[in-house]
């Protein structure tokens, strides 16, 4: 064999082997990672094991409640050094972090073959979520577009969905709603059918609830909170007519509606106490829990029902790496 083919079979062998444990060289390294207290991140937690075990590299993760995360990373991300490794924002910090220069641009770890994983493949995420979550710098500032860049990955990315209780519909014929005229009639009707039980469950607390539950309605309704050029216009018809339609929602829900947060809303329709749930999709896995709820087998699901437009919620969680990361 000459010295060049020797050569080449070594650099080949040494390749094949970095390939084969390209995580050698991290062993033994901890990451501290802040993730909410979410079922999408609990999943992430069962597993965490598995992924030590594959790579040697440890998880430390700094656990809490979603609304709680923005005063912490706030904390975090303006420390020369912080503690966290790798974050899971919330989709509305997503444009804050980037502008003041928090969170790394994603492009050269992907590109960087030491980095990047060569079985990862990007086509297995849906557009949407990635635009809407990971991208910033584009359309309006905070959307994809020629001047944008990724910035974080979609996980625990949630779309609005219709659960409905398919017993109660069967037992007085009623349709599925398609529409919004056909969502509010019938989320009236329903206390009048079955005494004791409100017709769609919703959050409406003060603050953040209450304005998630606005913006539910908004834009299927036709609105918007800014035009083009930045003018407010979320009280403009269509803004009216989605805030006429949740009071309409939370007068015939259930008792203590318009005190409910998400967990309210939720419980209330686990508990069998509402005929209809419009909100995240994250809540199948608990709707079907018999450990957690009295509607196992009982619940159908459908489109967020259509107004002017289809206008269905598309938010949740990215994962991103802050800027002063000690380990990148």
């Amino acid at each position: 064999m000459s010295k060049i083919a020797g050569i080449t079979a070594g650099l080949a062998m040494l390749a094949s082997t970095a390939l084969s444990n390209p995580y050698k060289e991290y062993e033994g390294t901890t990451l501290v990672v802040n993730f909410p207290a979410h079922p999408h991140y609990n999943a992430v937690m069962q597993i965490l094991p598995e992924f030590t075990k594959e790579t040697g590299i440890e998880v430390e993760v700094d656990q809490l409640p979603y609304l709680k995360m923005r005063e912490r990373q706030t904390l975090e991300l303006g420390q020369d050094e912080g503690d966290y490794d790798l974050i899971a924002y919330v989709v509305f910090s997503k444009a804050d972090y980037v502008y003041a220069d928090q969170l790394e641009n994603l492009a050269r770890y992907f590109m960087n073959p030491k980095l990047a994983d060569p079985g990862y493949d990007a086509d297995d995420l849906i557009d949407g979520y990635v635009y809407n979550i990971g991208f910033a710098g584009g359309n309006k500032g905070y959307l994809q577009g020629k001047t944008g860049s990724l910035f974080g990955v979609p996980y625990g990315s949630e779309t609005s969905v219709l659960g409905y209780r398919k017993d109660i519909f069967e037992k007085h014929g009623l349709k599925v709603p398609e529409t919004y005229d056909e969502l509010l009639e019938t989320a009236c009707k329903i206390p009048e059918l079955e005494p004791g039980m409100g017709g769609l469950s919703s959050r409406a607390a003060s603050g953040h609830h209450a304005s998630h539950a606005f913006l539910l309605h908004l834009a299927p309704l036709g609105g918007r909170v800014f035009d083009d050029s930045w003018n407010p216009i979320v009280n403009n018809e269509a803004g009216v007519k989605a805030a006429n339609a949740l009071k309409q929602i939370v007068d015939c829900g259930p008792e203590g509606a318009s005190s409910f947060g998400f967990g309210e809303a939720l419980g209330s329709f686990l508990n069998g106490d509402t005929a209809m749930f419009l909100d995240t999709t994250v809540v199948a896995g608990q709707i079907n829990d018999p450990s957690k709820s009295k509607v196992v087998g009982k619940v159908g699901w459908a489109m967020h029902p259509m107004g002017t437009r289809r206008g269905s919620q598309t938010g949740g969680f990215g994962i991103g790496i802050p800027k002063n990361a000690e380990n990148k």
